[in-house]
């Protein structure tokens, strides 16, 4: 998974709620604090405008006061005065040094011992220094009290407080009086306090929403994330996900796991036969039946193409096999009209394991090793099969850079005649300098070519090559030798391939009779008609064509009955091995004599011994190519066997 990707599932997969919970609750509180704040702040300044105002008129009071009672007036006549003027005045009294009420108007009077212990002193004095003025709180009737109001205009809310004022070195003056709050002016208050939690409300609302809508739309963006588009079921991601939940939950080894690939061979010829909605429709339907199979903690998913992704628990490992078997057969009774076969790769997962992804492409390149035609196969991984997939990828991350740097080199392996045994003509064959590897066999690099089509350009190489290397020794006035040339059996496929391979050679104006082309006969079991077609056409072109390996598995007398050919080369493995009964050298005589009759020249390779260089000299073999005369060789030393006069 690449590292962009990788970041936008985890971005999903951990998209996170709690921040708008969070928001949520702090806005709450936050709102919850201003409101109280601002209902007390209100309240608080109301009040204390209401006290503000309330100290000025208790000041008029107390300089009216002062002012009759130097003009002689009496004590009664004075309150009766100021209450008459000043309605929120409860009670007028004047009190001894010993708390005696001396003179009263009204029906309150102080009690200053509970006054002492329960009042809050408000200083009134200009400097503070507490001889001035002072307004006494009763904190036992400062909470809002409901009264049928003095007025005609509704209830009204009042607080009462005490006012003393020293009169002389012996008495004061205490005047109660009451707070007066109306109605509207705290129903003004209520409706700001409400118009802030009204906003309150549509803030945490629309958070509630906003949580709604991300709870809604993770389960949507999951749904898709970890569906398969193929089978609507279980996808690759949920499967890695969720086999990591799996694994580490069981730390403490209580299950032994497995992680199994299964794969329907052939799917792509199914697609082309019934149409690719029903091979989703049989992915499908396969899908649910794996999930049938399914234990507790046990998963399984579509993982690509025709691949599904399992794992399993397992307590030995003969166990989880039979079960695979019952799991497969299930598979295909489910669908008895149609023939699938399958493919299992199990990859023991240890305790000490790897990430999932790695874990299943152990797996994957389990299905790798299991060939397509073989029915229902069931392997395990092991090592090398990740050495060899790792090969792979090293010879095809190399082969483009290695064509252009000419790390390809040509071999050639002399052919002799059996008579003369003289060198009388050559092959030409592959191999790979590496700059790091050294040498590498060709048998550790062709079959990779052939299997991704890079042989074609290989090919082409060493055709151009040869023609090459016989434009210089034509030009250096040498006597040349006959060299083939292998063309692989999937150039064959090609109509033009005649006049391509002319194109090759012509560019370096070489005669097309010293080039012989050489084809593997499993090359005749592909397109028949192009195959002679093209072996026509090049032999009008003056090429010589071969066979080669004849007799290694392919072998048919059709294929010398239809093809024009020049060159037989009996394969290697004719002369391998003990041949007690001598029905080896009987087939090989007979071949000898059936390519002479069809005017073919013979050239028998693999030839190790003196015995067989003697019987088949006896069978009138033309050419020997093999080990007992010499091994392929650089091209430098084949030219010094080749013209040793030169050499000197």
């Amino acid at each position: 998974m690449s590292k962009s990707k990788d970041k936008k599932i985890n971005k999903i997969k951990n998209r996170k709620i709690w921040p708008f919970v969070v928001s949520i609750v702090v806005s709450i509180l936050i709102f919850a604090v201003i409101g109280v704040g601002l209902l007390e702040a209100s309240f608080s300044n109301l009040v204390m405008s209401k006290i503000q105002a309330l100290n000025q008129a208790i000041q008029e009071v107390d300089e009216s006061y002062h002012e009759c009672m130097q003009n002689g007036e009496d004590f009664q006549s004075i309150a009766r005065n100021i209450y008459k003027f000043t309605p929120d005045v409860q009670s007028i009294c004047v009190v001894d040094e010993k708390g005696q009420v001396v003179q009263q108007y009204g029906e309150f009077e102080p009690d200053f011992e509970t006054l002492q212990e329960q009042v809050g002193v408000i200083d009134l004095s200009e400097n503070g220094d507490g001889q001035g003025d002072q307004l006494w709180l009763d904190p036992m009737e400062m909470g809002l009290m409901e009264r049928t109001s003095l007025v005609d205009d509704g209830e009204v809310y009042g607080a009462y407080c005490w006012y003393v004022r020293p009169l002389s070195e012996s008495a004061n003056l205490c005047i109660r009086v009451m707070i007066v709050v109306y109605q509207y002016e705290l129903a003004s208050i209520v409706m700001m306090v409400l118009l802030f939690f009204a906003i309150m409300v549509l803030v945490i609302g629309w958070n509630i929403f906003m949580i709604v809508r991300a709870v809604r739309q993770r389960c949507r963006e999951k749904d898709i994330l970890y569906t398969s588009t193929v089978t609507g079921g279980n996808n690759i991601q949920y499967f890695k996900d969720q086999a990591e939940k799996l694994l580490k939950e069981n730390h403490r080894n209580r299950f032994n796991y497995a992680m199994i690939s299964v794969r329907l061979e052939k799917y792509h010829n199914f697609c082309s036969c019934y149409g690719i909605k029903e091979g989703e429709e049989l992915m499908e339907n396969l899908f649910q039946e794996l999930q049938r199979h399914l234990q507790n903690k046990e998963v399984a998913a579509h993982a690509a193409k025709a691949d599904f992704a399992l794992m399993l628990k397992y307590g030995e490992a003969d166990n989880l096999r039979y079960r695979l078997e019952r799991m497969v057969s299930d598979l295909k009774e489910a669908h008895p009209t149609q023939k699938l076969n399958f493919g299992v790769g199990i990859y023991w997962i240890p305790q000490k394991h790897e990430d999932v992804g790695t874990m299943y492409n152990y797996v994957e390149v389990v299905q790798e090793t299991i060939p397509e035609d073989l029915e229902d196969h069931i392997c395990c991984f092991e090592e090398s099969m990740l050495d060899k997939q790792r090969w792979i990828r090293k010879v095809e991350d190399d082969m483009e850079s290695a064509l252009a740097n000419r790390e390809f080199q040509v071999y050639l392996q002399p052919k002799y005649s059996t008579r003369e045994e003289k060198l009388s003509g050559a092959e030409a064959l592959v191999r790979w300098i590496h700059p790091t590897e050294g040498f590498i066999p060709p048998n550790k690099f062709i079959p990779i070519f052939e299997q991704n089509g890079f042989i074609l350009q290989l090919d082409d190489y060493m055709i151009t090559e040869i023609a090459r290397l016989r434009a210089k020794w034509l030009y250096e006035g040498k006597k040349i030798v006959p060299i083939s040339v292998n063309v692989s059996r999937a150039h064959f496929t090609k109509v033009d391939l005649a006049e391509h391979i002319c194109k090759l050679v012509d560019q370096y104006n070489v005669p097309h009779d010293m080039i012989e082309l050489e084809l593997t006969e499993s090359a005749f079991f592909d397109d028949k008609d192009i195959l002679i077609n093209t072996v026509k056409r090049l032999k009008s072109y003056g090429f010589d064509i071969s066979m080669d390996d004849f007799g290694a598995g392919y072998s048919s007398l059709n294929s010398l009955r239809e093809l024009p050919l020049d060159v037989l080369k009996l394969d290697a493995e004719f002369f391998r091995g003990e041949d007690e009964e001598g029905r080896g050298d009987l087939i090989v005589g007979e071949a000898i004599t059936l390519a002479k009759k069809l005017d073919m020249r013979i050239v028998a390779e693999g030839i190790e011994t003196r015995k067989q260089v003697d019987a088949l000299a006896e069978k009138n073999c033309d050419l020997i190519q093999g080990y007992y005369f010499a091994k392929p060789m650089p091209v430098e030393e084949f030219e010094k066997l080749a013209f040793p006069q030169e050499a000197k």
